[in-house]
């Protein structure tokens, strides 16, 4: 992985960061790369992705969680495209050629919810941890508190326990 894929990895759940690094490393021998575009995200960063291509604000709708409502805001998830060519670069984000959909199915084979087989709002480049709700439950909301990293580890203990199990 590079340095810019770690340094996002770093702020999110070890668990997920652990399945990342395999399907990267896997799919590095075989000539792929991939870049962890996003990771943890704040609520004040998840709201203005959110403001985005709404009411009057630039750009194009790119999600439709508001703070507290991704599971990006909890450390759960991330954003990962493969670059087109070598290690760096231009990146892929046409979910349709083989080189993404190797990395779909490296990613999916470690485990990871692919948001791309979601059927309304299709996010092709999200996967997020197993054996959690698609989005936030109510119990992760009452958890989540100030969005602190004890608020988080906590979340994360209890993910991995399936306290939040669907």
């Amino acid at each position: 992985m590079d340095k810019r894929s770690e340094a996002v990895l770093t702020n999110v759940d070890s668990a997920l960061a652990d399945k990342v690094r395999a399907a990267a490393n896997q799919l590095a021998t075989l000539g792929t790369y991939l870049l962890v575009v996003s990771g943890l995200r704040t609520a004040a960063e998840q709201n203005a992705l959110y403001a985005q291509g709404r009411n009057g604000a630039s750009g194009h709708i790119v999600t439709n969680a508001e703070a507290g409502y991704s599971m990006h805001n909890y450390g759960l998830a991330v954003d990962v495209v493969p670059y087109l060519s070598g290690k760096s670069g231009q990146l892929n984000w046409d979910s349709n050629t083989p080189q993404f959909k190797a990395m779909v199915a490296a990613l999916k084979a470690q485990g990871l919810i692919w948001g791309g087989d979601w059927k309304t709002f299709p996010d092709s480049d999200h996967f997020q941890m197993p054996g959690i709700p698609d989005n936030p439950s109510a119990a992760m909301l009452a958890d989540y508190g100030d969005g602190g990293q004890a608020s988080l580890s906590s979340i994360w203990n209890k993910a991995a326990t399936g306290t939040y199990a669907v």
